[in-house]
């Protein structure tokens, strides 16, 4: 009878030990995937500023061709013009640079909590400065001081800042990880929403403008033509060198510059696009830590992390040009 009952507890212990070990592996593959959906989200929230710092110098170029092209074709003799270039911002204002600096950092606390959460530490909580930025969000959403192009989505961003807020504060607690995502999805999408809308009203302005550029320097190289004002040889060097600023200042658009002079003005490209592809990214993978394993975790934090570093590249490159 005690040899079996010994037997018996042996394969019991065995048996534990074995539903351990299969269950430690896949927590900390848990916890990796989150960690990794934190960090990914970080790289896409760059890729928000290398956007906003693409469009800033975007418009000084609009800003510095348009008051060159102005100048050029006045006839008042005090015209005067400012080689220096200097840029008032005006499509983007210091307000607009808040309002998606606070969009931006719900998304970022919201991944930096699912990540305190996938931690073994009993401790769940944010360091002192993000429990302050939670705060300053909640705050702002309770005081209507969220302003965005399209008032019809504020209502969802002030319930999403407001829900954030508590989970990062600790005012609402989740037993795990995939009810957290669960509950908390519809207010990443109305943030995310609320952002994208932002991004590409923005990125649409700023194409607008270059394409004006464009237009103003045929009008221009066609007058001189027509009533020949110039040399043939001027002529030339004047469409090369419109040719070279549209090369500069429409970086953004990566338009095609050989269409004919009466081509009808190219529809504008969502300049945005790359950013906002990332912005969605993260609802994805957000929505696979609802629903998914670690596999489907992984596979949406990738694509996720290749988008934002794409988009961040991209514009940084643009910004350099």
């Amino acid at each position: 009878m005690n040899t079996k009952m010994n037997r018996f507890g042996s394969f019991l212990l065995i048996g534990l030990v074995l539903i351990a070990l299969s269950a430690c592996p896949g927590f900390s593959r848990i916890q990796d995937a989150v960690l990794q959906f934190s960090q990914a989200t970080h790289a896409a929230s760059t890729a928000e500023t290398a956007f906003l710092n693409a469009v800033q110098v975007a418009e000084c170029e609009d800003q510095f061709y348009t008051s060159a092209y102005n100048y050029s074709t006045s006839k008042d003799p005090k015209a005067n013009f400012d080689l220096t270039g200097y840029c008032k911002p005006i499509v983007i204002t210091p307000e607009q640079i808040e309002t998606r600096n606070a969009l931006m950092t719900a998304i970022i606390l919201y991944a930096d909590k699912m990540q305190a959460l996938a931690t073994s530490d009993d401790d769940k909580q944010l360091d002192a400065n993000s429990q302050t930025l939670a705060q300053n969000l909640n705050n702002l959403a309770s005081s209507g001081g969220i302003k965005l192009k399209d008032p019809a989505i504020v209502q969802g961003v002030e319930a999403a800042f407001g829900a954030i807020a508590k989970m990062v504060l600790d005012q609402v607690k989740y037993s795990n990880l995939r009810t957290a995502a669960q509950n908390m999805q519809s207010h990443l999408m109305a943030v995310v929403k609320a952002l994208k809308s932002e991004n590409f009203g923005l990125g649409q302005t700023i194409t607008g403008s270059l394409g004006d550029i464009e237009i103003m320097l045929r009008d221009e190289i066609a007058l001189s033509h027509q009533q020949g004002k110039v040399a043939a040889a001027d002529t030339f060097f004047n469409i090369m060198n419109s040719r070279n600023i549209l090369m500069s200042a429409d970086a953004l658009t990566k338009k095609s510059f050989a269409s004919p002079e009466n081509a009808p003005k190219p529809v504008p490209v969502d300049t945005s696009k790359p950013v906002n592809d990332a912005l969605d990214a993260i609802v994805r993978c957000n929505d696979a830590i609802a629903k998914t394993g670690t596999g489907g975790i992984y596979a949406a934090v990738n694509d996720l992390y290749k988008r934002a570093m794409g988009a961040k590249d991209l514009y940084n490159s643009i910004a350099k040009k």
